[in-house]
């Protein structure tokens, strides 16, 4: 798959803003026995999103590529983080997983290849952890 354009980010991103919006609307009951999985989630994408924003209004492709690559890899982290530690968390009949499944990932592996090629770092696809071979 080619570079996508700061167009196409910008409407992936534009959909993730959307998703997330009504997420926050539709949350109208949380089992407090889920509070803490819920919250892990709600924080991520605090982290996630937060120059969003600013980056929509600045219209910088290359602020756009950082942002979208933060995006996709943080959002790996919270699937990791919840598959492991909060399973069967909901948010009414939703589980977490489910929930943070439906969040679009169209363009995770070219701005892999692209943070990669910018940077000479390698994403391991496990984790988001990078991979020193040198130590």
């Amino acid at each position: 798959m080619p570079q996508p354009t700061y167009g196409q980010l910008k409407k992936e991103l534009t959909e993730v803003l959307d998703i997330h919006i009504d997420l926050l609307k539709e949350a109208t009951f949380i089992a407090s026995e889920d509070l803490d999985a819920v919250m892990l989630m709600m924080r991520s994408f605090g982290f996630m999103l937060d120059r969003a924003p600013e980056v929509l209004l600045e219209e910088d492709p290359e602020e756009m590529n950082f942002l979208m690559f933060e995006y996709y890899s943080l959002l790996h982290e919270l699937k990791y983080n919840l598959r492991l530690n909060y399973p069967h968390a909901k948010i009414q009949d939703r589980t977490l997983v489910e929930i943070v499944d439906f969040f679009p990932t169209t363009y995770d592996k070219v701005m892999k290849q692209w943070w990669e090629a910018l940077t000479g770092l390698r994403v391991d696809d496990s984790k988001q952890t990078i991979e020193i071979k040198n130590i």
